[in-house]
């Protein structure tokens, strides 16, 4: 299930939300112009586009807020939409470019702590603070201009109509096509299916307190529409959740060296635990890893260099990085559940303490989520848990230290490292043959789900200037082939890998 695959793929990091399709009624007066985060390397400097009016609000308010930083500002740049640029002066290596106190953040626990976390306490759990940071957004939103002090940045915030490539936003017929075969259809349409129920659950307690929830504002569109904000923008910061105004203008571009901190008054720098936080003022900080000259946009690192694959990019902030199809299936990857000891294994029980032994979670031989990628380790990323499903003291085809160490197993006197150790290498013509045809089997059936690449490649092409190009259907068509290319790409190198280890062990 989606829910097994996020508590599997650590340190994967997902929010649980979801959305319906929806022409958003409300709040119908965005009119942002902040797009879809770009997947596009960094850029020299371009000429603003006209600012709108919103900006020039958000500026004065960051002024007004003490927010007066010259290293970094707000700017609209063509393609891009509202962004964030070095300032006149330019920066240097290790300038500290923004730096926002936590009064000004939007937090999980400020809004549990208000009348509208009050009402939902029964039916919200305060450690969900995508669910709080959306109400939150909400109630910011019902306050209206003369009475919300964070204003500018409420308005400031994409539509729902602007959010084109949010796979949470798109239209159920029209994701159930694009696509068809990958994984993320699934993932999307459970994830939410869960946040209707909650809005189910959120909506039955509105009667009660209408002065807290005004339905002009608080219906399912504003929490489907606050739930993709947060899922796009919100940052980590100490164990919390935030959205933090200016910072999360920055757009991605890949191994970008500019980093995100949390800095405390009085500590002299950043700080790395939560509860070096507490009781202090806190801000979000952001310090320049390289140098950029003025008017040159500011961007951060989304997680694509570490761990992030395309499919998650797209569920997350909206976009595929990359502009080639070379780009676009290095960043593949494709989830995958391997089934680990069987119930029926006679050595369930030496197993399961082997892992626990070892560290691994509750229900670490029941199987294996992997986020497959098409890398030379990755496709064999599975392995060492697979061999010790089928690893058996009476095999004749293990090698002599090998077999020494299942016997060991399964007399309860196996050292758990060393057989951990062994089982990071084939281990005998049985077992690997086994493990060939588990991996083989399922990502053969991943892969007849998908498209052909061939079908795929020229769907996923760039704007051409054609007729119908430029419209959101397209783009949210590109978007789908870019991920299911990426998919196949990983499902394809770990066929490649473990064809061989089959003809091998049958040799």
């Amino acid at each position: 299930s989606f829910d097994l695959m996020l508590r599997c793929l650590a340190p994967l990091y997902i929010l649980s939300t979801a959305a319906t399709a929806y022409s958003l009624d409300a709040p119908r007066h965005f009119v942002a112009a902040v797009s879809a985060r770009h997947a596009r390397g960094t850029v020299a400097s371009a000429a603003p586009a006209a600012a709108p009016p919103e900006l020039a609000s958000f500026r004065a308010w960051l002024s007004e807020s003490g927010i007066a930083s010259e290293a970094v500002e707000p700017a609209k740049l063509p393609g891009w939409g509202v962004c964030l640029v070095a300032g006149p002066d330019g920066v240097a290596q290790g300038d500290t470019l923004l730096s926002i106190p936590t009064a000004l953040h939007l937090t999980p626990s400020s809004v549990a702590a208000g009348p509208v976390g009050a009402a939902v306490a029964r039916v919200v759990p305060s450690d969900d603070h995508s669910a709080l940071l959306a109400l939150g957004l909400l109630e910011q939103l019902s306050r209206g201009e003369a009475n919300c002090s964070s204003w500018p940045y409420i308005e400031l915030l994409p539509s729902g109509d602007e959010m084109v490539g949010m796979p949470l936003l798109w239209a159920d017929e029209e994701r159930a096509q694009l696509l068809s075969g990958s994984h993320l259809e699934g993932c999307v349409a459970q994830a939410r299916q869960q946040l209707l129920e909650q809005w189910a659950a959120v909506e039955a307690v509105l009667p009660a307190h209408a002065e807290v929830f005004p339905r002009s504002v608080f219906n399912a569109a504003g929490y489907l529409w606050a739930h993709a904000v947060v899922l796009s923008r919100a940052l980590p910061f100490g164990e919390e959740l935030h959205l933090i105004p200016l910072l999360d203008l920055a757009n991605h571009a890949a191994g970008s060296p500019h980093a995100c901190s949390i800095g405390v008054s009085g500590e002299g720098g950043a700080v790395s635990e939560a509860w070096q936080v507490e009781g202090k003022e806190a801000a979000a900080v952001l310090t320049a890893g390289a140098a950029a000259a003025a008017g040159e946009q500011v961007f951060i690192d989304y997680g694509e260099a570490g761990w992030r694959s395309s499919w998650e990019m797209l569920y997350t902030y909206g976009f595929v990085p990359g502009s080639s199809v070379e780009e676009w299936i290095a960043a593949g990857g494709r989830p995958l559940f391997f089934d680990g000891v069987s119930p029926s294994d006679e050595l369930l029980p030496q197993k399961r303490a082997l892992l626990a032994a070892l560290g691994a979670s509750e229900g670490a031989a029941d199987g294996q989520w992997l986020d497959l990628k098409p890398t030379a380790d990755q496709c064999v990323a599975m392995a060492p848990l697979l061999r010790l499903a089928n690893l058996s003291p009476g095999d004749a085809s293990l090698e002599e230290g090998v077999r020494r160490l299942a016997e060991a197993l399964a007399e309860w006197r196996a050292d758990p490292t060393a057989l951990w150790s062994a089982l990071q290498r084939p281990v005998g013509a049985a077992v690997e043959a086994k493990v060939a045809e588990q991996v083989l089997s399922v990502c053969e059936e991943a892969l007849a789900a998908l498209p052909p690449a061939d079908e795929l490649a020229p769907r996923a092409k760039p704007d051409q200037g054609l007729p119908g190009d430029g419209t959101a259907e397209a783009e949210r068509a590109r978007c789908a082939a870019r991920v299911m290319l990426g998919e196949r790409s990983a499902l394809e190198a770990c066929v490649s890998v473990w064809e061989k280890v089959r003809a091998a062990a049958a040799a």
